[in-house]
């Protein structure tokens, strides 16, 4: 129960963070998503007996969060115009997927 617990209050503080400063929108990106959460279960599966595939899913996400940011900016700086305004909002995209990565760590953290 108390794991659920930590779960629901850690989920509410960084959505409420979101919330209060209205950048819901900007905290959703379902590719981001998918990236992330398709790493960290594909590492979760490659545990060996005497490992935790949530321990393992918790890794995977997190370097998932920062090879995103690296294919993003690879992507951003090979395809964007060079002005600012084109650059900050593809900025935002690449930098969901380390927040993504260390927020599903913790969940796993609390799950295991």
């Amino acid at each position: 129960m108390k794991k659920f617990l930590g779960i629901a209050i850690i989920s509410a503080i960084v959505a409420g963070a979101f919330v209060t400063t209205d950048a819901v929108g900007s905290a959703i990106d379902l590719m981001a998503l998918i990236f992330v959460l398709g790493i960290g279960i594909g590492h979760s599966m490659s545990a060996r007996a005497n490992e935790s595939a949530i321990t393992r899913f918790g890794d995977g996400c997190v370097r998932a969060g920062w090879l995103g940011l690296l294919v993003g900016l690879v992507i951003m700086t090979s395809t964007l115009e060079p002005t600012l305004d084109a650059m900050l909002p593809a900025i935002a995209v690449a930098l969901l997927t380390p927040l993504y990565g260390y927020f599903f760590k913790i969940l796993a953290m609390q799950l295991d």
